[in-house]
């Protein structure tokens, strides 16, 4: 978007959409604590006064931007070809999932949350219970998984979640801000699959179709 389409000329929704796409890549790119709202405002095509019309300040923005990754429902894990998927496999569409939408133009939100709460920021809270609620999802698949026979029982299903999610996240940030991070990325993907295949997987001929 230019500066010489006119900013005012837009809607409040696009400017403001505009605004938070533009300070996403500039997070990404540069961190939170190296980005400016100057930055923010040349990357969204408006000017300053038209950042501070929206948002009172770079944390609000980042506030805003971590509240709209935080809303579960949006990763669909309730969807009824979802829920269809015996428990193994649901595991890991709920991560194909979660790796295609904790992410803008590929980067992840995982480092971005992370930055939110380094300081002890107001979003903390919130982050901590959108965690404990996948935590939930992934520990009530796993129980059902390990009952069925599907998925190996020699760790409680809470230990298993939490492992899953903390190799989740660390390579998605590893991912996020590597130079390398396209082939970071697809290797991150190999890496889950071997995890749940040799490690996860009960070994018998229906657990073996890819995840």
């Amino acid at each position: 978007m230019s500066k010489s389409l006119g900013w005012k000329k837009l809607s409040e929704d696009v400017r403001r959409e505009s605004i938070l796409t533009g300070a996403m890549r500039c997070f990404f790119s540069k961190g939170f604590e190296k980005t400016s709202v100057q930055d923010i405002a040349d990357a969204a095509g408006l000017t300053k006064g038209g950042i501070y019309f929206h948002f009172d300040s770079k944390e609000e923005i980042r506030d805003t931007l971590i509240r709209g990754f935080l809303n579960l429902d949006r990763f669909g894990f309730q969807d009824p070809e979802v829920l269809r998927l015996p428990a193994h496999l649901r595991l890991g569409e709920y991560l194909e999932r979660l790796a295609n939408r904790l992410a803008i133009e590929g980067n992840c939100s995982p480092r971005l949350f992370a930055e939110a709460t380094a300081d002890g920021g107001t979003m903390e809270d919130e982050i901590i219970a959108f965690y404990d609620s996948l935590e939930a999802v992934f520990s009530s698949t796993i129980e059902e998984g390990q009952k069925n026979g599907l998925l190996v029982a020699t760790l409680s299903p809470s230990v298993l979640a939490k492992t899953i999610l903390a190799v989740f996240d660390g390579l998605q940030i590893q991912s996020d801000i590597s130079p390398t991070r396209r082939k970071l990325q697809t290797q991150g993907r190999d890496v889950l699959r071997s995890f749940f295949k040799n490690l996860l997987f009960v070994h018998r001929p229906d657990c073996q179709s890819d995840v």
